[in-house]
């Protein structure tokens, strides 16, 4: 309804047969629906050039690490980037401190969040399946919080980042061999708005 459809509804009824206050009721209604209409509109295009703006971020980030040895990214359905390390071993059995090729890859990935200041970082911790899983779930966050803490000290906000521990949940290697635990004790950084 625009404000030619609004003034048809109006003189549509003379002011003999419509109440003043029944037609300062209907005006006022008509203009809050004209005037919603708008600001979603307006809404609609803001997220559509704030999406837009993720998007050009997520290739910026995905450019800028696509030297970066140690790394893996994928692209998700949700426009998302996914970091993983597989050639990494990033954490001994039961042990949380960060190897020094982690620490390099993740100081590539903080220069590349603090290039694209519009982008968050969720590291993701995870575990083997060895020993308790209350004990494995409280592993995988300090394994995160280690990644998180190295990014904050490169000079990532914290703000920006989110811990997530999955302890044994999501393994991507086989737990009854060394290798595929080896694999499984890691982190992951999921790069988004």
């Amino acid at each position: 309804m625009d404000a030619c459809d609004l003034e048809r509804v109006l003189n549509k009824y003379s002011e003999d047969q419509m109440d003043f206050n029944l037609k300062k009721a209907i005006t006022i209604g008509c203009t809050c629906f004209f005037l919603a209409g708008c600001a979603a509109n307006q809404s609609q295009v803001e997220s559509g050039h704030r999406s837009s703006q993720v998007i050009e971020s997520i290739n910026q980030v995905s450019q800028t690490l696509v030297t970066s040895p140690h790394l893996q990214m994928l692209q998700q359905s949700d426009s998302s980037l996914r970091i993983e390390f597989p050639d990494i071993q990033a954490f001994s059995f039961d042990g949380a401190s960060l190897s020094q090729e982690l620490q390099l890859a993740l100081t590539d990935i903080a220069d590349a969040l603090i290039a694209q200041p519009i982008l968050n970082a969720e590291v993701v911790g995870h575990t083997d399946n060895i020993g308790n899983a209350d004990y494995n779930q409280i592993l995988s966050e300090n394994r995160a919080h280690q990644v998180a803490d190295y990014l904050v000290q490169q000079g990532v906000q914290t703000t920006r980042i989110k811990v997530t521990g999955m302890g044994p949940s999501a393994p991507i290697a086989d737990n009854n061999t060394a290798e595929g635990r080896a694999a499984n004790r890691r982190v992951e950084l999921i790069i988004s708005e």
